[in-house]
């Protein structure tokens, strides 16, 4: 009786201990990135630049008088622009105001222009000068 309990618990421990694996990596090593953006010759006085990989969540960067800086994944990242506005209150959202992008869409979503190739230990400057 009692090599059955202990050969039936042998049996048991693996199907208890399914699901107790660490979750699989979503995050990409980051490094520090800076530069200017610029809309027709003129620095962007506000938005933000969403730097992200596949797989990764985007890490998003506000701009402020055409510059903006902070950590990004590491490689060849997608860079989307946004700019925006907010609109009249809505009862839809409970009187919130909606926002909208008022950036051209070439630059933002899945059809993005914009890349940037971040590096653990380089520089990591850019300059985006942008046109309508």
């Amino acid at each position: 009786m009692y090599r059955s309990c202990i050969a039936i618990c042998f049996m048991l421990a693996p199907i208890c201990n399914f699901g107790c694996s660490p979750a699989p990596r979503t995050t990409a090593p980051v490094a520090h990135v800076k530069g200017t953006i610029k809309m027709d010759g003129n620095p962007v006085s506000a938005g933000e630049l969403h730097f992200g990989m596949d797989g990764v969540p985007p890490k998003v960067l506000e701009i402020k008088n055409g510059v903006f800086s902070g950590e990004t994944p590491v490689g060849e990242n997608k860079v989307e622009f946004f700019i925006w506005v907010e609109g009249p209150a809505s009862e839809k959202y409970g009187g919130a105001r909606s926002k909208s992008n008022i950036a051209p869409e070439k630059y933002w979503g899945a059809n993005t222009t914009l890349t940037g190739k971040v590096t653990a230990g380089g520089p990591n400057e850019f300059i985006f000068d942008l046109s309508k």
